[in-house]
């Protein structure tokens, strides 16, 4: 196989294999017109957790999480705040979304 169609090859599968870690779309933008009627995500979208070292999207940074002490956080350093996505908690920088602590399902039952 010819070089050239081999990286071509290879910067395709590259390519796809990158679209799976895409952020999910924000409720309306770029949805199929059921879904952004209903303010719904797409399923494969509906539940998205993100880890230490990640970066919480810009939408999901604006409801935070001013109930930590009830629930035995620790307090959120300068600059950080807890933010509240679903059940779940993240301490996350304000100004990049840089996610430096998560609790999963805090607020499940």
């Amino acid at each position: 196989m010819p070089v050239r169609k081999l990286t071509l090859l290879l910067a395709g599968a590259l390519g796809a294999g990158l679209a799976a870690y895409a952020d999910p779309p924000a409720r309306g933008q770029d949805l199929p017109p059921g879904l952004a009627k209903q303010g719904k995500v797409p399923p494969g979208h509906a539940r998205k957790i993100w880890g230490k070292g990640e970066y919480l999207p810009l939408e999901y940074r604006e409801v935070y999480f001013s109930d930590w002490d009830r629930y035995h956080l620790r307090p959120a350093p300068r600059g950080y705040r807890w933010v509240l996505v679903e059940d779940d908690v993240y301490l996350a920088d304000v100004a990049t979304g840089l996610i430096t602590d998560v609790v999963i399902g805090l607020l499940v039952n």
